[in-house]
């Protein structure tokens, strides 16, 4: 089995726990549903980021962390969304540094309420800070980029003040240098809580 197999697959039996617990938590939950799109929500993840290695190393590598985000109904079906997460890993494929990123990002968000349920789908660009890292031709442990993201989730009404975002699986590419074409690319998987006003 590759490296990138095993990585994959030991980061799945961490998340896939989390989502089904929070799927289970869900049955029991009122049946009263929010009317409307909510105005605002707020909402934290727990994050897993699965990313390549660096260039000239086979496998990939994952990353932890969590993050906040808030989303803006612009009406029953658009939202803007803003999101704000932080990963960290203590070694990369190999290697003996580690690598943490902060990812800051916002755009459209579209979603469906089916009963309970909303899956949605987004597109978000934004900005994104390596760092404890070795980045080349640089000096500093540090360096920033341009991200985007695309990809999307489904959510579950457990209280009409909450909801559980069950799994939200996005496709990101950042812009940090590493010495070939300064392009990554990320599978980041999360799940948490949101609080809507």
């Amino acid at each position: 089995m590759a490296i990138g197999e095993r990585t994959l697959r030991s980061t799945w039996k961490r998340v896939a726990p989390v989502v089904l617990l929070c799927a289970g938590a869900s049955l029991p939950a009122s049946a009263q549903l929010i009317e409307g799109p909510a105005r605002v929500d707020l909402g934290v993840n727990y994050t897993v980021d699965v990313s390549n290695a660096r260039p000239g190393v086979c496998g990939c590598f994952a990353m932890q962390g969590g993050g906040v985000n808030a989303s803006l109904a612009v009406t029953d079906r658009l939202s803007a969304v803003a999101d704000f997460s932080v990963v960290n890993t203590g070694t990369v494929s190999g290697a003996n540094y580690g690598l943490g990123l902060i990812t800051l990002m916002a755009g459209p968000q579209f979603r469906h309420r089916l009963g309970r349920y909303t899956p949605y789908g987004q597109f978000l660009l934004g900005a994104v800070r390596g760092f404890n890292s070795v980045f080349p031709a640089s000096t500093s442990s540090s360096a920033s980029g341009f991200i985007y993201a695309a990809g999307g989730g489904s959510e579950i009404i457990y209280t009409p003040k909450f909801s559980v975002r069950l799994i939200e699986i996005d496709y990101m590419r950042t812009g940090l240098p590493n010495n070939v074409n300064n392009w990554q690319n990320h599978l980041k998987i999360a799940t948490g809580l949101l609080y809507h006003f």
